[in-house]
């Protein structure tokens, strides 16, 4: 984890140390000394870095007691211990003679410098509970033992159990936010890993196998990489120096998903091994995983409301269209990657790592529409109030689409990483580049037939809607006729390429820390993208493979759950031509593609302290950091080329005050920006000449800026857990929002949507966590521990430009968390409940310009392993254990927008590992 040293231990659970063991350590290093203990006796070992270096230990050779081992490995370096927690805490002499020398992590973004050196047990939740004591920011940890814990297959479902971090999934992908914000930045080993077009990666493209820690900064410092106001997600893959002298794991799974009733495969592991050689010590970790994901999702929809006319000549709010809709698909994720480090010398480390990722996307959406605008309502029920929308209804001669859409496509991720540290004194130097490629292409093609239903029947009464149809066997292939097809060809490419250098000056006065650092960055992406559409002519016959749509949608009790639907199969490569063909479909219609380049360039200047103030131990640090951004858009063609050029000044400054022996109070205030994302600045604009109006981009949006304070008191309960409370504020300007405007293209007036710097407004709210771990309680019973969190978050509302004023998108005003588990005598389990309420999905959601909102929901997973062997463990799990249902609508509950149900997965499988003692 940052600024930790960290020396891994089997998973598996391992007994407390007897009172005397045989332990043996060679005369060497201090540190290494350290480790090696801790290993042998399996207590940790805590200690000020700076008392480490320069010193040798002295050899143990016997069977003998922790304490008596640890007194002679001490013996003449002048320095002593005590016992805390079980654990061992080096002490220093008096005065300090040593030189202050303080390590320092390479692997993420300079943060403020660690005050311990930890070594010993794998990083379990006592450990994070001690990082989060010293962080000097509002930081949340999830540690190896966390993750291992949880039956997340993706990053995406390990980043949603943080406090104050909320996920919106739908299909395999997710937004996420952070305390009510979704401008968040995700970091590999604190560098960026961008999407394409984004900003950000999709963090459920990797799997959860390759991460060792997820560090969530929800405030900054200077010497961090600018652009998340709403915090930073760091991600630290594994490394050879933070385990064993060997190392490896080998995880097999099978995941079961309800809605295809599929079985996919599940299969990660990693093997790696550190040494001392003539030329230093050396480190090798290779890693890989490979696994299917079920994408499902039972589907009801209702594009909008409309008034229509009913043959009393009475003018209802009725649903203009109705859709049931089966999603089902596969993502497979394939992963691979490597880390070589190198110490040549206690002063020098050097550090390479690859990652090397592939997502397969394959997607079949098979859907039955009514166009319910274009039938002639009959008859609506009693029971709905005056004014209030149709629950319940008949049509006359409605038209139906049964349509296919097949979407085959991948996702690849590229980073290679350099590191190198060297220690000159109190002096540290750091340099890291870093080079990540990453591309989208993808391909969707619909293919669509019509009817006509003489009668329709309409229900939203219960709990999932329905509607029936009569007078047409929609399961007769005969009773339909090609109606049009559209095919989407998009690829995204991305290259950027990063470097920085970091010096780091450690005093022996109040001023710990000096940092300095520059970093440039250079990026260029690419966009291809082809729409083309054609529509079957009155009386085509030409032939369309076809067969039943499903089996089963919802329940078994939903009623007609099969239509007759294009078959999937007539839209794969080999096959599109020859529809494509049938259609006499010219190969391009529209294209929107542009190009995009960007140079950031930073400097940055940061003071660590250490204060007293009257009685108060206060540490902190204060900085200043300054960003400069040149971006330029353009089409293809070169066309439309807009530089824009423009730079800020990010000020931090984080205070933590030691109130008393387990209360902490941390302040924080600083300057933060997230500049738009090239899909918003791209320089295109679709434009529908009929209904006259159109989407287009904006090549001169600015970055948000925001203003954030953030104050958070802590309690610390030893090593068993901790509680806290914390408020945050911020005051926030430029925020993006879409705006309709009249503009004339071609000699026409359109009515053109694009993003603009419209608002400046706030977010706000309190957050509040307990960990604890019931350790006091007697026998099997002290493995038992429970996690709780909770978040409200609120924010000002925008007018949407129709009426209405929403909250910010994405932003959920309650959410909570609720862990029970469990971890004793190699049994780890885990229950978890994740919640969170309402959101605006879209602050316009419909033709009327009413907001589209998500219901509350929530999602319960559990998790079980059991220790077979010390290596060898049995597992199994359940994902969306209660099948989650969520529901949207547009303005209100009454105007239903959508009924999601998605799948539930279980897994099972076996675990072994080898290495450590």
């Amino acid at each position: 984890m940052t600024g930790l040293a960290t020396l891994a231990m089997p998973v598996a659970a391992r007994p407390q140390a007897p009172q005397r063991a045989a332990i043996s350590v060679e005369r060497i290093d201090l540190a290494r000394a350290l480790r090696q203990f801790s290993k042998q006796t399996g207590r940790q070992v805590a200690a000020p870095a700076h008392l480490l270096r320069a010193r040798k230990a002295t050899a143990v050779d016997g069977r003998t007691s922790p304490e008596a081992a640890l007194s002679r490995l001490l013996e003449g370096t002048g320095l002593s211990f005590r016992t805390v927690d079980g654990g061992f805490v080096i002490a220093a002499p008096v005065p300090v003679v040593a030189p202050r020398a303080e390590t320092f992590d390479p692997h993420v973004a300079p943060g403020p410098m660690p005050d311990v050196v930890v070594v010993g047990t794998r990083l379990d939740s006592g450990e994070a509970v001690d990082i989060r004591r010293r962080a000097l920011q509002s930081v949340n940890i999830l540690t190896d033992d966390d993750i291992r814990r949880f039956p997340d297959t993706s990053l995406a479902d390990v980043a949603r159990r943080v406090p104050g971090v909320q996920l919106s999934v739908r299909s395999g992908g997710g937004i996420v936010t952070v305390r009510g914000l979704s401008q968040v930045e995700e970091r590999l080993n604190g560098r960026n890993l961008s999407s394409t077009t984004f900003r950000g990666f999709d963090i459920a493209a990797l799997p959860a196998d390759i991460v060792s820690g997820v560090d969530v900064y929800k405030t900054p410092s200077a010497s961090q990489i600018e652009g998340g106001i709403g915090g930073v997600i760091d991600f630290h893959t594994r490394r050879p120096f933070d385990g064993p002298a060997r190392t490896g794991m080998l995880t097999v799974k099978s995941a079961h998903g309800n809605l295809d009733d599929r079985i996919r495969p599940y299969v990660s592991g990693h093997v790696g091994a550190r040494a001392d050689v003539g030329a230093g010590e050396i480190g090798l970790l290779v890693g890989g995983s490979h696994q299917g994901h079920d994408i499902g999702g039972d589907i009801f929809r209702v594009e909008t409301n409309a008034g229509q006319a009913t043959p009393q000549g009475d003018v209802v709010d009725a649903p203009a269209e109705a859709t049931k809709r089966y999603l089902r698909g596969t993502k497979t994720l394939t992963t691979g990657y490597a880390a070589a480090q190198w110490r040549p010398s206690d002063a020098v480390e050097l550090t390479a790592d690859l990652l090397v990722n592939r997502s397969d996307l394959d997607f079949a959406n098979v859907s039955l529409t009514a166009g319910l605008a274009d039938g002639a309502i009959t008859r609506t029920f009693a029971g709905d109030r005056d004014g209030d929308p149709v629950r319940r209804a008949t049509w006359a001669n409605v038209p139906l689409t049964s349509a296919t859409n097949h979407g085959i496509g991948h996702f690849d991720a590229r980073q290679y990483g350099l590191n190198a540290r060297v220690i000159q004194g109190a002096l540290t130097i750091l340099v890291d580049a870093a080079l990540s490629r990453t591309g989208f292409h993808y391909g969707t093609a619909e293919l669509s037939l019509r009817t006509t239903a003489s009668l329709l029947s309409y229900d939203k009464t219960g709990g999932i809607p329905y509607f029936t149809v009569a007078g047409v066997d929609p399961e007769r292939p005969a009773s339909w006729r090609p109606a049009s097809y559209d095919d989407v060809r998009v690829a995204n490419d991305n290259e950027e390429a990063a470097g920085r250098v970091d010096a780091i000056y450690t005093g022996t006065g109040p001023i710990r820390t000096v940092k300095v650092g520059l970093r440039l960055t250079q990026r260029r992406v690419t966009q291809r993208l082809a729409v083309a559409s054609a529509y079957a002519a009155d009386g085509a016959s030409f032939s369309v493979p076809v067969g039943p749509s499903g089996s089963r949608l919802f329940s078994d009790r939903y009623p007609q759950p099969i239509w007759n639907a294009p078959a999937p199969g007539s839209l794969v490569p080999g096959r599109v031509e020859r529809t494509r063909a049938s259609f006499d479909l010219a190969p391009i219609v529209t294209r929107l593609d542009y190009d995009g380049a960007e140079t950031i360039a930073n400097a940055y200047a940061e003071a660590g302290f250490d204060l007293m103030l009257g009685a108060i131990p206060v540490q902190g640090d204060v900085g200043i950091r300054y960003a400069e951004t040149r971006v330029a858009m353009q089409r293809q063609d070169g066309s439309g080329a807009t530089p824009v050029r423009y730079g800020h000044w990010l000020p931090s400054l984080n205070l933590r005050a030691e109130l008393a022996s387990a209360t902490y109070l941390r302040l924080g205030w600083s300057r933060q920006i997230t500049r738009p994302s090239f899909a918003q600045l791209a320089p295109t604009t679709t434009i529908d000449f009929v209904n006259a109006v159109g989407e287009a981009g904006n090549p001169v949006l600015r970055p948000l800026a925001a203003t954030q304070y953030d104050v958070v008191l802590d309690y610390y309960f030893g090593r068993r857990g901790n509680a806290y409370l914390a408020g945050f504020y911020k005051s926030v300007s430029g925020f993006i929002r879409m705006q309709a405007l009249p503009e004339e293209i071609q000699g026409r007036t359109l009515l053109i949507n694009r993003p603009i710097n419209a608002d400046d407004g706030w977010i706000g709210g309190i957050e509040a966590g307990y960990v604890y771990r019931l350790t006091f309680l007697p026998g099997a019973w002290a493995g038992l521990g429970v996690q709780a969190s909770y978040t409200r978050v609120a924010s000002f509302r925008v007018d949407n430009g129709a009426g209405y004023r929403v909250p910010l998108e994405q932003l959920s005003r309650d959410n909570h968390a609720l862990s029970a588990t469990y971890d004793r005598d190699g049994v780890t389990a885990d229950l978890t409940w994740v919640w969170r309420s309402r959101i605006v999905e879209l602050s316009r959601g419909d033709v009327a310009g009413r907001p589209l909102y998500r219901d509350p929901y929530g999602q319960l997973d559990a998790n079980l392993s059991v220790a077979l062997t010390p290596r060898f463990n049995a597992v199994a799990g359940v994902v969306n254990a209660l099948r989650r249902r969520s529901a949207e609508y547009f303005g209100d509950v009454r105007r239903l927008h959508q009924v999601f149900v998605e799948s539930r997965r279980f897994l099972v499988g076996v675990t072994y590992r080898t290495g450590g003692p």
